[in-house]
């Protein structure tokens, strides 16, 4: 889902997230200053809105990442946090579309959410290990999948605009894990660059 978008995403916008540390930058504004054209404007615009990104809490990690795919642009935040266990939990994440012209903003938002909790399976527990020549997963039973318990809370915002009409359903997922990655980074100070990773093993 979302093909080559997602690995290249990952790649991106954790480079830009070092990028704007390496400046000594504000890691939205850095974006900002480097993404030209009104959509990504608005777009990183409202995203700093609804995330809260200027007075977000000292307490978590936040990353941000922001990915077109599909004639399609969305951005995302993550925030995440240390349960009292000292492993990763990830608290929220803030995602905001433009995918132009649309009808129905409700299963736009299905879709965002879908496509959030598919990388958050990519991004921490699919992974197909090979023992003599053949795959252990060979079915779901042994094929690892996130669950409702490992959901965090998403709200989706949708851009209002009349520019023609892109993808819905697999957008929202290459900015996931950058966010990810970023928010834990900002965390921890640890940088992942290995996909799948174990949250607890952060």
């Amino acid at each position: 889902r979302s093909v080559y978008s997602s690995t290249n995403g990952f790649a991106f916008e954790s480079f830009m997230d070092e990028l704007a540390i390496s400046a000594g930058k504000d890691p939205l504004d850095f974006r900002r200053q480097h993404l030209w054209g009104g959509r990504y404007q608005e777009l990183l615009k409202k995203l700093e809105e609804v995330s809260g990104w200027k007075t977000r809490s000292k307490n978590g990690g936040y990353g941000v990442a922001i990915t077109e795919c599909f004639s399609s642009i969305v951005g995302e935040v993550v925030k995440v946090s240390k349960k009292t266990d000292g492993k990763i939990k990830i608290d929220k994440v803030w995602a905001v579309m433009d995918c132009g012209w649309y009808v129905n903003p409700d299963i736009i938002r299905a879709q965002v959410e879908g496509s959030i909790i598919m990388a958050l399976g990519a991004a921490t527990v699919h992974a197909t290990h090979f023992e003599d020549g053949k795959a252990v997963e060979q079915n779901f039973n042994t094929y690892k999948m996130p669950r409702i318990t490992d959901t965090p809370e998403i709200e989706v915002h949708i851009m209002e605009n009349e520019e023609k009409a892109g993808g819905a359903g697999e957008p929202g997922l290459p900015p996931f894990t950058p966010a990810l990655t970023n928010a834990i980074f900002d965390l921890t100070g640890k940088r992942i660059r290995k996909l799948p990773f174990a949250l607890e093993d952060v």
